[in-house]
């Protein structure tokens, strides 16, 4: 069976099986083609030679949404801060603490809540634990490797993703440091200890201000291109983060649709990892649908 799409939202033959999509098309056999038009409100059953078949009956399931969108878990559930970030579970050198974040992920399972790891680390030189900021080179690299060993390993097999670097197109602290493939050796490392979890670039103003040169398509997906072809990282399962904090008049709901059609055709899964709008009393909620 095959699906067909005016958007190019095409699943290749190979991954459908007969009956996934169409459960009762009677005696059509495997030369069925059922062509889904998501612009029009209705469904043609052909033949392989691109005749209609009359009177046949479709029931069409979605497997699986489009992408996910992510937000934060309130802090008040624990009536603390719940993070996984570095410098909240180690603020000091040489002890680690991660009774909050092991609450939360312990909270979130017990309630059929999806977990992303949020996360590994963050280039910003702002966010850094006060004690990292004076490290040599030397050190901070030893730093570093503990940090991916300690929480990785610690949540290996929980989390359904990993941001493994955020925000490395506005920032570059670890690069600054340790050299221009600091990035594309965090993510080898966090691929080798949790390889079947999904390695996110995740970034702000990609999708939300077409005037940010730094988080731009074209150097997101550079960017992302560098990451999947370093040597160790072929087979690493990747992701595309997209923060989506949209200010006062925002979204442009033309640019979004321009760029993700543009990353839409790497192939990679793309989420909405941190969602929010702010309020405008002047905005129309029905301003933002298209």
């Amino acid at each position: 069976m095959y699906i067909y799409s005016r958007r190019q939202l095409t699943c290749p033959p190979e991954s459908l099986e007969t009956g996934e999509i169409a459960n009762d098309v009677t005696g059509l056999g495997t030369f069925t083609e059922v062509m889904v038009y998501l612009t029009d409100p209705s469904v043609n059953v052909c033949h392989a030679n691109r005749t209609a078949v009359g009177g046949a009956s479709v029931t069409i399931k979605q497997g699986r949404s489009g992408f996910p969108f992510g937000c934060a878990v309130t802090r008040n559930i624990l009536k603390s801060n719940a993070y996984q970030k570095w410098y909240s579970t180690r603020t000091e050198q040489g002890h680690e603490n991660f009774s909050i974040p092991d609450a939360m992920v312990n909270f979130a399972k017990q309630n059929n809540i999806s977990v992303r790891g949020h996360d590994i680390f963050w280039e910003s030189p702002n966010f850094q634990p006060q004690w990292v900021k004076s490290l040599c080179a030397m050190h901070l690299k030893q730093a570093a490797a503990q940090r991916i060993n300690s929480v990785v390993s610690r949540y290996k097999g929980e989390l359904i993703a990993w941001d493994v670097v955020n925000e490395n197109l506005h920032f570059s602290f670890f690069e600054d440091k340790l050299g221009k493939n600091a990035s594309e050796i965090f993510y080898s490392s966090a691929y080798h200890l949790d390889p079947r979890t999904t390695m996110f670039m995740n970034e702000y103003n990609t999708i939300e201000y077409s005037g940010d040169e730094a988080a731009s398509l074209e150097k997101y997906i550079e960017k992302l291109k560098e990451t999947k072809s370093y040597p160790r990282n072929a087979g690493m399962l990747a992701g595309i983060g997209l923060q989506s904090h949209f200010n006062s008049g925002q979204p442009n709901i033309a640019y979004m649709r321009v760029a993700l059609d543009i990353l839409g055709a790497t192939g990679l899964s793309i989420w909405l990892t941190e969602v929010d709008v702010q309020n405008n009393p002047n905005q129309s909620s029905s301003d933002y649908y298209c």
